[in-house]
């Protein structure tokens, strides 16, 4: 299994790839564009290790979703005429709460590291997930597909450096692949409930997404 640091350094190294490609055959134009493909590479580079209890990912990402939901809300009803600085700092701020402490806290208690979320289908719901909350918070309209599919083409970069990581065992004498190994590119988990609620949430994503509507 590679390192924080190394799932990172190669998320950067596909992330560039992947808008540099764009940019040759006119799939991205622009900087903003740029920036925001890079970021979702970036991103996916180390989600699948969203389920390792207290570590960076869960930090960084359910910081990013407590602050991302109270601004919505905040500029919701500002938006709606609401002036009243106990509503627009209080809710804002308790929504931080609940999504960063108490989702991530019960989030933390119903999943296992290298469970579903080291699969195939995580990396196409994630992608799908992604696209959903492109159209919630109107991230580059027009480009939704693009950004869901360069995290899904992280996730799956992140994948396989776990399975390179996994396939030789360098420390001591032996050189044989770790017990890890084909537990990161798999379709299903020892949880029934896990792999099937996956499977539900992308069958019902792939019916709801305009995207994935049209492309079907």
């Amino acid at each position: 299994m590679a390192k924080f640091k190394t799932h990172m350094g190669w998320g950067v190294f596909v992330g560039v790839a992947l808008v540099v490609a764009g940019l040759i055959y006119s799939i991205i134009s622009g900087i903003e564009s740029a920036i925001w493909i890079f970021s979702a590479v970036l991103l996916g580079s180390f989600l699948p290790d969203l389920d390792l209890d207290g570590g960076v990912p869960f930090q960084i990402l359910f910081g990013l979703l407590g602050a991302g939901f109270a601004g919505f809300i905040f500029f919701n009803f500002y938006q709606e005429g609401e002036r009243s600085l106990k509503i627009l700092i209080l809710i804002p701020a308790l929504t931080f709460v609940a999504v960063r402490f108490i989702a991530g806290y019960i989030f933390e208690k119903f999943t296992h590291h290298r469970g579903m979320f080291h699969s195939i289908p995580a990396a196409i719901l994630f992608g799908l997930l992604t696209i959903w909350f492109s159209h919630l918070f109107k991230i580059i309209e027009g480009k939704e597909l693009v950004i869901g599919a360069s995290v899904a083409i992280g996730y799956i970069g992140h994948l396989i450096l776990d399975e390179i990581y996994s396939s030789t065992n360098l420390k001591g004498y032996s050189l044989l692949p770790k017990q890890s190994l084909g537990s990161a590119l798999k379709f299903y988990s020892d949880s029934r409930l896990s792999t099937l609620l996956f499977y539900c949430l992308i069958f019902a994503l792939a019916l709801t997404l305009p995207e994935t509507r049209e492309f079907f």
